[in-house]
């Protein structure tokens, strides 16, 4: 994701891609990113740590898509 460790959540989404409130939600509400693992409170500013992001996407499997893609193993008719 980026050289520096601790980004905040703007700056997270910025380099990922993905909507400041996809990061709230998971490291608010949901619960999902563990504190002190992916994330944390410094100076009343929520962190991400971008290494930790990185290696928690890695390492944990994403639900299969609903949204009509084809397998993988399905050949492209290109």
């Amino acid at each position: 994701m980026s050289t520096t460790r601790w980004v905040t959540i703007r700056k997270a989404a910025e380099l990922t891609g993905l909507p400041e409130s996809f990061f709230d939600e998971r490291t608010g509400r949901s619960g999902r990113w563990p504190e002190g693992v992916v994330w944390k409170w410094f100076e009343n500013r929520k962190m991400i740590d971008s290494q930790a992001l990185d290696e928690f996407i890695d390492s944990n499997s994403s639900p299969p898509s609903a949204r009509g893609r084809k397998k993988a193993s399905d050949a492209c008719p290109a």
